[in-house]
């Protein structure tokens, strides 16, 4: 295989090409994702300036509207309700200014006027006139014209607008500033009916100074503006139908606006538009926020583009370029390397003729391994189980008296071997079983703690036979769903294990539970397992230590491991060498997802697996 830098030397120029394409490609990209993304940024701010514009001259108007209206008063000694019904009518207002609710005039009072207030506007055609709410304070401004005069908007007489904190500080600053004033964020009068279509709202407010002839000016000092404060003319508004009239690029398809009383964005002052948060929910969208002063009110501003803002001013025009590029200096680059790869073809199809004879070979000596494993496994039994049928037929051929103990005890060994070599044969049809996935499950109700024990039980003689002493802690009871074959067959070969590799220590077999899993642990303070062995000790055909000092085929741990994950589960070691091992099985008690609901057969007694 050549080295890196042979290759880089046979393919310089080629490289060299594709380099300097790229480059050039890549900053022609960026220049032109560049004038896209000011273009995009370009027109958001231009969609800021036209929305920021639109609401403030539409507020403009509405204060020219008042200021008029407040001319009817003061050219007048006294405006009488058909008159200004009738001023009101001619502007026109639902058509010309959407979002005023209504437009009223409030008088100011003193304490002592109230009274004989109350008594003149009753006169006037209202008998269940008052001022409302019941307030102690010095002055009041009480509704005492509105117009539609509605019955919904009638809600709104005796109202004193001087008795609610925000009403009351735009109120003042109108007064002493003899300007247009707005208010705060505010609930109107007449929308708190519960009806479901309400608005969040705010007042502007007009003063009124009493005049005696029409060429009386203006006061102009802050004493001459208390001394001569009559009332107010102010309009009602209500945020939503004041806003949605608004006509600027983008304003609700690719842009929205959120308005938000006072300067920031706080949930309590939310004004209009999409509820926001900080900080951005979608940074990548673009957002601007200013403040204005509306009549005297800072409003925050937020304007955010939607997505729609995005993939509507996405352009093809950078993926053009960059795909452009890429290919010309990808043609360019093979149109050089034609002529290098020709060449090294030959090279490369030796080197894989190489590669793939290593791997074959590999293979071979991996299949000629398992091969002499296993022949050695099957030879063991298989001789065992020869010499007692000689030795069986050896004594049927004697004319002497059968030996009934001795024919019995070569029976029994004729037994065990016959069944280690069909177990050697189940554990490679598992392997085969398990990697196809042709492997069904027996899924009943078991007692974990239960089946442990009836195993412990069947492992008596061969830990006295090791001189080990198995030890069960499996006290409480813990039910689950699990197939017992497959559940025997994974405690038996950890337990076998235990037995084989522990070196005569103590074994220590733990069951627990809880209200989702079930916990088995299997502890042996023999050999041990060493870290870099502790995960391919569990796949197939691998052993952690020699198989000339310790028997098996290396497929016990991996059967378990498969068993296990095949019942829902997982299994885990912790060992250190020369510390014995803890093998931690852990079950959901719920089954797997999807086991069989055929009846299971009667469980056969596990012996001894391979390993």
């Amino acid at each position: 295989m050549p080295t890196p830098l042979l290759h880089l030397r046979r393919n310089a120029a080629a490289y060299g090409a594709l380099l300097t394409g790229l480059l050039l490609t890549a900053g022609a990209t960026a220049y032109v994702l560049r004038g896209v993304g000011m273009r995009r940024e370009q027109l958001f701010n231009d969609s800021v300036t036209d929305g920021a514009l639109a609401l403030q001259q539409r507020m403009d108007t509405y204060q020219a509207m008042l200021l008029g209206t407040r001319g009817v008063f003061s050219s007048s000694q006294e405006v009488e309700r058909r008159e200004f019904r009738a001023y009101t009518e001619s502007l026109e207002v639902p058509r010309r200014y959407p979002g005023i609710l209504s437009l009223s005039y409030a008088q100011w009072l003193n304490a002592d006027q109230r009274p004989a207030y109350e008594a003149r506007i009753r006169s006037e055609g209202f008998p269940q006139f008052r001022v409302w709410p019941p307030s102690g304070a010095s002055h009041s401004v009480v509704v005492e014209m509105v117009e539609p005069l509605t019955e919904r908007n009638a809600g709104a007489l005796g109202f004193d607008m001087f008795s609610e904190p925000v009403r009351r500080k735009a109120l003042l600053r109108a007064l002493e500033t003899g300007r247009p004033s707005a208010t705060g964020k505010v609930e109107l009068v007449t929308e708190r009916d519960g009806d479901e279509a309400a608005q969040a709202g705010f007042l502007l407010y007009v003063p009124v100074y009493e005049t005696h002839a029409a060429h009386t000016p203006e006061p102009t000092t802050l004493a001459q503006r208390r001394a001569l404060i009559q009332g107010f003319v102010y309009g009602a508004f209500r945020m939503k139908d004041l806003v949605d009239g608004l006509r600027f690029p983008g304003f609700q398809t690719t842009i929205d606006l959120s308005i938000y009383d006072g300067r920031g964005i706080r949930p309590n002052a939310h004004l209009y538009g999409p509820p926001l948060t900080e900080p951005p929910s979608h940074p990548e969208l673009p957002r601007e926020q200013l403040v204005v002063n509306m009549a005297g009110e800072p409003w925050t501003l937020v304007f955010e583009a939607r997505s729609a803002f995005m993939s509507g001013t996405h352009s093809s025009l950078p993926a053009t370029v960059a795909l452009g590029g890429v290919v010309m200096s990808l043609l360019l680059f093979l149109v050089i390397r034609a002529q290098v790869n020709a060449r090294a073809s030959a090279e490369r199809a030796g080197l894989d003729h190489q590669r793939l004879a290593s791997e074959a070979q590999a293979a071979v000596r991996v299949r000629d391994e398992f091969l002499s494993v296993a022949a050695h496994e099957l030879r063991t039994p298989l001789t065992s189980l020869k010499l007692q049928l000689q030795l069986l037929f050896r004594q049927l051929r004697q004319e002497a008296r059968l030996d009934a103990g001795r024919l019995e005890r070569s029976m029994e060994t004729c037994e065990r071997q016959t069944t280690r070599l069909s177990q050697l044969i189940d554990s490679l049809l598992d392997v085969s079983r398990l990697t196809s996935g042709r492997m069904e499950l027996q899924l009943e109700e078991l007692d974990l703690g239960e089946v442990v024990r009836e195993l412990a039980q069947r492992f008596e003689s061969e830990a006295q036979a090791a001189g080990v002493r198995l030890s069960v802690d499996a006290s409480e009871r813990i039910l689950g769903r699990w197939d017992r074959l497959r559940l025997e067959q994974v405690i038996t070969n950890l337990v076998s294990n235990a037995l084989k590799y522990g070196h005569g220590a103590p074994v220590d077999v733990r069951v627990r539970g809880d209200t989702d899993v079930a916990r088995l642990e299997v502890e042996d303070r023999g050999i041990g397992v060493a870290p870099e062995d502790a995960r391919r000790i569990f796949d197939r055909f691998e052993r952690a230590v020699s198989s000339r000092h310790y028997g098996g085929l290396g497929l016990g741990l991996f059967i378990t491991r498969q068993l296990v994950e095949a019942l829902g589960g997982r299994i885990a070691v912790e060992s250190r060498p020369g510390q014995g091992s803890v093998f931690t099985v852990t079950l959901p008690l719920s089954g797997p997802g999807d086991g069989a609901s055929r009846p299971p057969p009667p469980p056969q007694p596990p012996g001894p697996p391979l390993h």
